[in-house]
Parts: structure tokens; C-alpha cells; sequence
């Protein structure tokens, strides 16, 4: 358990400085005093749609005419 919460803990941070690295996030300081301050931007994420023509399967059904098995079972009272 220990071991699963330490490596959350490593894999978030190696993704904080590879957002840090990369320009997604901007750090700044903006105060350099006992508690420095620092001034965080982020830059702006769009989600949305866009329309793709894409290779889809098509299931078609037809009708054909085959031998198929056939269980009967007998009520049992024949003569």
C-alpha cells in the first residue's frame, strides 16, 4: 500500500515537471521574502468536436433458407 501511494506521488510530479518543461505550466516568483510568492498561469485547454470521415463496419442481415436440427419429444402415450 505504502508502495502504490509513493509511486502516485513520483509519477505526479515527474508529470509536474514535464508540464513545467513543455510550457503548460508557467511558474514565476513574485516575492522573494521568508515565504516567497509565486505566481502560477496556465495555459488555456479547448475540448471539443470536429467531424472525420472514418472506416466503419456494416453488419448486413439476409434471409437464406437452410437446413437447420430439430428436437421433438414425445408425450409418451401412443398406442
Amino acid at each position: 500500500m505504502l508502495r502504490a501511494l509513493l509511486l502516485l506521488i513520483a509519477l505526479g510530479l515527474l508529470a509536474l515537471i514535464v508540464l513545467t518543461y513543455t510550457g503548460v505550466i508557467s511558474l514565476s516568483q513574485t516575492q522573494q521574502a521568508q515565504a516567497p510568492k509565486f505566481n502560477v498561469s496556465v495555459k488555456p485547454v479547448e475540448v471539443g468536436t470536429t467531424t472525420a470521415n472514418v472506416q466503419m463496419p456494416a453488419v448486413e442481415m439476409k434471409n437464406k433458407q437452410v437446413q437447420v436440427p430439430t428436437v421433438r419429444v414425445g408425450d409418451g402415450n401412443q398406442q
